[in-house]
């Protein structure tokens, strides 16, 4: 009987056990009514487990709330929560699967047209990326990783006409990514570049032919000339591109006055070629877009050969792209032009 009494005693002491709060401490304090458990110290953490990437997905149907410390997810390592759908950083509150696939950037073929240069940021998925590969249709193309998070891809070799598609996958210390969703096809055409050396000078503008456009003088060819014959008028000059040689022709054959902008420009022989001429207000609003490609510009009012009445003619301020009719006895910066 004594014995049935003491089985029955510490039955009903466990079922209590079961159903009480828990408290966890160095001082034997009781647990905070509003928690089941209550863990507190002063010189102690809470250690949760502790598993890689790789075993936190063999984890089948994880309950939301579940919580563990991944050791090589994100940069090095982080504590995550299941919140019923994905696993979440509790710390940067971001998803942490596999790495991210790589955003691939505009393809644009470069002025050797021997080659084709992708720049862009890539997803790194949390993890800093260890290797890539990168495909080719047709043919197979190898590059290099910059930094980690960002690469650039090189592609040698291409023949012009033909269309290459482009296909990156990356891969970090959790794994590899899907492969970049959007791939990039670009067709090598021959032709010139915007800040290529040739002619004489820089080319500052291509045509939509590739084959034709504008070169800038490296050098101001004047920093203090008049644009000339004032009050007389010069008739027939326009500011589109491209008239800019016609506008130099009637400007130094109506206005006979020496070392103006317009007559520099035309009896300038400069690299072995003797064609330069006075650009026109459009075609210097092009130089100053490409004035860093160009070289050699100050901040400073530049002549065009555009003239707006019998007293005025347009001028550009290469500091800030500001463009204004002013007189034509004002000195200003001269820098000339041919065309290919």
């Amino acid at each position: 009987m004594k014995k049935l009494s003491c089985i029955v005693a510490m039955l009903l002491l466990f079922s209590n056990a079961m159903f009480a709060q828990v408290g966890i401490n160095e001082n034997g304090s009781s647990p905070n009514s509003k928690a089941m458990l209550d863990v507190s110290s002063t010189t102690k953490g809470f250690l949760p487990p502790r598993m890689t990437y790789a075993q936190k997905i063999l984890i089948a149907s994880p309950p939301a709330g579940l919580m563990i410390w991944c050791s090589n997810c994100g940069t090095s390592g982080e504590m995550q929560i299941y919140n019923g759908t994905s696993w979440q950083s509790i710390t940067t509150s971001t998803a942490q699967g596999l790495p991210g696939a790589p955003t691939i950037g505009t393809a644009t073929v470069s002025c050797n047209l021997a080659s084709v240069t992708f720049i862009a940021p890539v997803s790194d998925g949390g993890s800093p990326i260890t290797s890539y590969t990168a495909t080719s249709s047709p043919g197979n193309i190898t590059g290099t990783l910059n930094q980690a998070g960002s690469g650039t891809i090189i592609v040698t070799g291409l023949t012009i006409g033909i269309v290459y598609t482009f296909t990156v996958t990356a891969t970090n210390a959790i794994g590899t990514g899907p492969a970049s969703a959007a791939s990039n096809s670009v067709t090598p055409v021959a032709g010139y570049c915007v800040g290529e050396s040739y002619g004489g000078g820089i080319i500052f503008y291509v045509d939509g032919t590739g084959q034709h456009g504008l070169i800038s003088a490296t050098s101001d060819q004047s920093t203090g000339a008049q644009w000339g014959c004032y009050g007389t008028t010069i008739s027939g000059t326009t500011t589109a591109i491209g008239t800019g040689q016609a506008n130099t022709t009637l400007i130094v054959n109506g206005c006979s006055e020496a070392g103006r902008a317009a007559r520099i420009c035309n009896d300038l022989v400069l690299g072995g070629y003797n064609d330069w001429f006075l650009p026109s207000k459009d075609e210097l609003n092009l130089m100053n877009e490409q004035k860093a490609a160009i070289g050699g510009f100050v901040n400073a009012y530049y002549w065009s050969s555009s003239a707006d009445d019998a007293y005025n003619a347009w001028c550009q301020f290469f500091l800030n792209d500001y463009q204004t009719s002013t007189y034509k006895d004002g000195a200003k910066n001269v820098r000339a032009v041919r065309a290919f």
